[in-house]
């Protein structure tokens, strides 16, 4: 999996599988899905409670390089966004991307949420921080 626009990895197998089952034993208030074509692993996704007494929520993905530009990411958003709202009983769910990675930005524009703004020197990567851009949907959207 290419890892340009995360600020993890790349990940070898076993540090794959390590990070699944961590995030497996920690789901309470999450929905965590790894995401199959014809049964081999292509992305995943995750939707979490940031805040039960705000209810608001945080939303995540990753595809690997050469599913990019299919709509899958896009299917996953909308399907976390869906349960995010219904079975976390989330009001605000809140999702970042790097700057220069349109594609994500675009997923999000298509799931409906809003651009709120620039989050400066928001993650540490392996060469630096870098900023990332905050977007947000609301229940009533």
């Amino acid at each position: 999996m290419v890892c340009r626009y995360v600020d993890w990895g790349p990940n070898s197998r076993p540090d794959t599988e390590a990070f699944i089952n961590e995030a497996m034993a920690s789901a309470a208030g999450a929905l965590n899905l790894a995401v199959t074509l014809d049964n081999e692993a292509i992305g995943a996704g995750a939707v979490s409670t940031a805040s039960g007494q705000h209810a608001c929520g945080e939303l995540g993905y990753a595809m690997n390089s050469t599913c990019w530009g299919r709509g899958y990411a896009t299917v996953v958003a909308g399907f976390l966004l869906d349960l995010g709202f219904s079975d976390l009983g989330l009001q605000r769910i809140e999702a970042t991307c790097a700057p220069e990675n349109t594609a994500s930005r675009r997923v999000l524009e298509k799931s409906g949420f809003s651009y709120e703004g620039l989050l400066r020197a928001h993650k540490r990567t392996a060469t630096g921080r870098r900023d990332s851009l905050l977007f947000a949907r609301l229940a009533t959207d």
